[in-house]
């Protein structure tokens, strides 16, 4: 797979040390190629995480997992659909690799069930969908009183990216140590690489990432300007 293999060496080239990987829309056979192409290609020292974006049921997503398993992957997102609470539950008592979830999910009141029934081992409150930052910091503290982890999930625009930093920046470490690391109890940030001009043409000074991290924005609320003339192109009537 001379082509995913090209793409992953340019990721780490430009600076990633962690790296989400897309499965789901192939058959199980195909994505575990694709999981061992990925692991081969970067080597140990790289954070490897695969989102499914819940395209499999709980025994093929078991069946994937053990893949992601056996190749040290630090996060299995979305899994099964977000109703299939059992199958959440079936597929993290099955697996080692950590379970997330929850982008689809709406307010505390979504998120309690799958906390307090320990169906993910990391939540993902999307602030865009799930009540903002003060529902988002609700959601924390209810997951953390259940020893579960909470990364801000993030898609979309440079504004939606820059809410998601800022809740990065205040959460505190789950559980706290005297050392952050990043992804087992320090928040991490998702800087998607597909092409999109509402992220990367919508701002003055758009995000870059320096040392394999991105700056959180100092200025006035979310700490963003945004460029009016490309903001134009966008508009209907």
């Amino acid at each position: 797979m001379p082509g995913l293999a090209d793409a992953v060496t340019g990721h780490v080239a430009d600076g990633f040390d962690m790296l989400k990987m897309k499965i789901g829309l192939l058959p199980v056979a195909q994505d575990a190629a694709r999981i061992r192409t990925v692991r081969e290609t970067v080597g140990d020292d790289v954070v490897l995480l695969a989102d499914a974006n819940h395209a499999y049921n709980a025994a093929t997503a078991i069946r994937v997992g053990r893949v992601l398993d056996e190749h040290g992957f630090a996060c299995f997102e979305e899994p099964v659909v977000p109703e299939d609470r059992a199958g959440y539950s079936r597929v993290r008592s099955a697996l080692d690799v950590p379970i997330s979830g929850g982008e689809a999910e709406f307010t505390r009141f979504g998120f309690r069930d799958f906390i307090e029934q320990a169906r993910v081992d990391i939540v993902q409150p999307d602030l865009c969908v799930c009540g903002g930052f003060t529902e988002t910091q609700r959601i924390a503290t209810l997951a953390s009183t259940h020893g579960a982890r909470t990364v801000p999930h993030v898609w979309g625009s440079a504004v939606a990216l820059a809410a998601a930093l800022q809740m990065c920046s205040v959460l505190p470490l789950s559980p706290y140590t005297l050392r952050p690391i990043p992804l087992q109890n320090e928040p991490v940030i998702e800087f998607d690489r597909t092409p999109n001009p509402l992220r990367d043409e919508l701002l003055v000074e758009p995000f870059r990432l320096r040392e394999g991290h991105l700056d959180v924005p100092t200025g006035a609320g979310l700490g963003i300007e945004i460029d009016l003339g490309q903001l134009e192109r966008y508009r209907t009537a």
